[in-house]
């Protein structure tokens, strides 16, 4: 499920539940598209539709099994994971976390130091999104765009349908595929991105002119 088309897909697709020894029933889920839950918004925040009998709006997080139920209109889904995952969960780290770093214009402005882009932290987090499930099929030893490079440059892992390599930016949402064994993901992003000033590192990066990911 760390595909996002693959946990969008878990909400439109009824489920078939056991209900009991003997018996299944058919669930779907059940709030309409005006929720801030919705199915776009709950996929982006790492979850991924998981229903019981008991609870027929449960869903679940892919990376820290997390699982979250009875929605209200307004809550929020980023947000909500954040709050309750944020020191056990990479995904609600380096995604849901991110909507606290920017201001409306999406600047970065936070001043947590554990939230800064350099942060070990962060680079750690962003790292897991890599190492987790199948993995990033990029990381032999002889390969320029590891996931540790990746990482470091501050990409997240971010695949879109299986078998895709495409990784995204956190904070300018520059997303890039079709990775080569000789790429370097600083000078690819020099290229790509109109925030970055030299290909030396993530510290060359303007976060001021930086843009959040789609909410």
């Amino acid at each position: 499920m760390e595909v996002l088309q693959n946990r969008i897909d878990s909400f439109t697709r009824s489920k078939r539940v056991k209900n009991g020894s003997k018996t299944t029933v058919t669930l779907k889920w059940p709030h309409p598209s005006s929720f801030q839950a919705n199915p776009e918004t709950l996929a982006e925040a790492g979850f991924y539709y998981d229903p019981s009998p008991e609870d027929r709006d449960s869903v679940t997080c892919y990376m820290c099994s997390k699982q979250l139920s009875e929605w209200d209109s307004d809550d929020d889904p980023f947000d909500i994971h954040y709050r309750k995952c944020a020191k056990t969960c990479s995904w609600a780290v380096v995604r849901c976390g991110l909507r606290n770093d920017v201001d409306h214009q999406g600047r970065f402005v936070s001043q947590n130091k554990n939230r800064m882009p350099l942060s070990k932290v962060m680079e750690k987090a962003r790292l897991d999104t890599f190492t987790f499930g199948d993995g990033w099929p990029h990381d032999s030893t002889k390969n320029g765009c590891t996931s540790k490079k990746m990482a470091r440059a501050g990409f997240i892992y971010m695949p879109q349908e299986p078998g895709d390599d495409l990784a995204t930016c956190l904070y300018c949402g520059v997303s890039l595929s079709g990775w080569d064994d000789d790429d370097d993901p600083l000078r690819y992003y020099d290229r790509s991105s109109p925030t970055t000033q030299d290909p030396k590192g993530l510290d060359q990066i303007s976060f001021g002119l930086s843009r959040p990911l789609s909410r």
